[in-house]
């Protein structure tokens, strides 16, 4: 049986990945390609990091995971959940508050499903994590407690997290039992472990020793930052020690035949992202001013007495809560002064915010339209859900051939719209930017001119699948979501 390797690089964007090596640059990502199988993915909905790696680590949307954004309220708690990786937002929010966000709540309190390494490993498979940011599973592993201290008094002498049987997660889980490799690039210099340089030594150091187990995740973060701040055609073109460090894994095992025949190897990235405008006035929607007259809650502050309002932006995304007070008037009078706002592109609600029955909304400056699940419906989309609606299709770019329907700007919208709106923990209204622009509110900070993502737009949501060494008794998706990615897996390892 051939042990299964996925490599996860944030932000990678198909187009741009493919012009560069049509360009001639990165040999081992054409060689892996020309050997196996390269895709344009779909991303979830929203397209943003912590959200959809959760869907690549389980297989599910965030109405089964629980994870549905970066940033949302957590209703249980009355509290705000915002998570970021990026170094900036560790010193914002202070170090000691990511990692405890980071390694305690979101891994125990937020997921709500079963990631790939607890299948496998209660089948019988090991498995390995480096860096991924969801990494839970059942094995205990006791974090690096000098460290951890350090940063956030008051902790348990011991404090245990439940991983995978092999993980590393940057400073915090630095040399696990069984492995003869030690971490080399650590530190607040390296983001303290999480930096793409730690995950290719360690990948490499696993290769030079053959010590990957069944199944390995290896997590690369560095290009969505370079994305964000340089834009995503500029971060395509420094790939280049990701190449390199493919060439290597390639070399350690004697050849690329002879590496296939031991790995299924597969590269994809979370989202996509698109270009932003450089001139801030323009680029950033601020919703305080937008929705002038109601009383908005302060950003990452629980509910007051006065809040009507509590919006949580994700870049290019935001989604709105309404205390239980909010009359179905003051939501018309929210919808209305969105949709006032040309740099607004859709509203996407549940259908029951105003009355209108079952189902999920999508309203622009152009139409309406209205949809939902049914097992006789109208049409099918590609990947087999029936559905019925009313309205304008084309507020969603819809297409209808033959009884088949497609989406081409806002690839599989019906069910990546369903599988954010039906999460327990979604705002009932979601607000996305037309390309460009992201949703902001005041102490949140745009990336004007670089690059942004979180949308439902194609631009925002196209991670490549390359596949190479799959077994022939698998079949490759010909329109892969990052929900494949799981079966795809289990497949590979004989596992159900």
């Amino acid at each position: 049986m051939k042990r299964v390797l996925l490599l996860v690089i944030d932000a990678l964007t198909a187009p741009l990945l493919v012009k560069e090596m049509e360009n001639g640059r990165y040999p081992n990502f054409q060689k892996l390609s020309d050997a196996g199988y390269l895709q344009e993915g779909i991303s979830i909905f929203p397209s943003i990091t912590h959200a959809a790696l959760t869907s690549i680590i389980t297989g599910e949307y965030p109405d089964k995971h629980g994870i549905i954004a970066s940033h949302w309220y957590d209703f249980a708690n009355d509290k705000v959940a915002y998570f970021s990786g990026s170094p900036g937002m560790m010193l914002q929010k202070g170090v000691g508050n990511f990692f405890r966000e980071f390694l305690l709540d979101l891994n125990n309190d937020h997921l709500k499903a079963l990631t790939l390494f607890q299948k496998l490993e209660r089948n019988g498979h090991e498995t390995a994590c480096i860096n991924f940011p969801l990494y839970r599973g059942d094995v205990p592993h006791k974090v690096n407690m000098p460290l951890l201290l350090k940063w956030i008094p008051n902790l348990p002498e011991s404090t245990v997290v439940y991983g995978p049987k092999k993980l590393l997660l940057g400073d915090l889980i630095l040399n696990p039992n069984e492995l003869d490799i030690e971490a080399s690039f650590t530190g607040a210099a390296n983001w303290f472990g999480f930096h793409d340089k730690n995950t290719i030594d360690l990948v490499l150091q696993l290769a030079a020793n053959d010590e990957f187990p069944d199944f390995t995740l290896a997590y690369f973060p560095q290009n969505d930052e370079t994305s964000h701040a340089e834009g995503p055609v500029a971060s395509h073109h420094q790939l280049d020690r990701l190449d390199e460090m493919l060439g290597d894994l390639i070399a350690a095992y004697g050849g690329l035949d002879s590496f296939l025949q031991q790995f299924m190897l597969i590269i994809t990235g979370d989202h996509s992202q698109s270009e932003t405008l450089a001139d801030k006035a323009e680029q950033a929607i601020n919703l305080e001013e937008t929705l002038n007259g109601f009383q908005m809650a302060q950003a990452g502050q629980p509910w007051n007495d006065d809040s009507e309002i509590m919006a949580c932006p994700n870049l290019r995304t935001a989604h709105l809560y309404f205390k239980d007070s909010f009359t179905p008037g003051k939501v018309q009078m929210v919808l209305d002064q969105l949709l006032a706002e040309s740099r607004i592109d859709q509203l996407i609600y549940r259908a029951s915010l105003t009355d209108s029955g079952q189902g999920y909304v999508v309203q622009t400056q152009n139409g309406r339209l209205h949809f939902w699940r049914e097992e006789d419906g109208k049409a099918v989309d590609q990947f087999g859900n029936s559905w019925c609606w009313t309205g304008e299709l084309a507020v969603v770019d819809g297409r209808l051939q033959e009884s088949i329907l497609t989406f081409p700007d806002y690839p599989n919208a019906f069910e990546r719209i369903a599988g954010a709106l039906d999460c327990t923990t979604s705002g009932p209204l979601w607000i996305t930017a037309k390309l460009g622009h992201e949703l902001i509110v005041p102490h949140i900070k745009p990336y004007v001119g670089g690059g942004s993502h979180a949308s439902l737009h194609r631009l925002d949501s196209q991670p490549p699948l390359i596949v190479a060494g799959a077994p022939q008794n698998i079949t490759l998706p010909k329109l892969p979501r990052i929900t494949d990615i799981v079966p795809l897996c289990l497949a590979c390892l004989e596992t159900e």
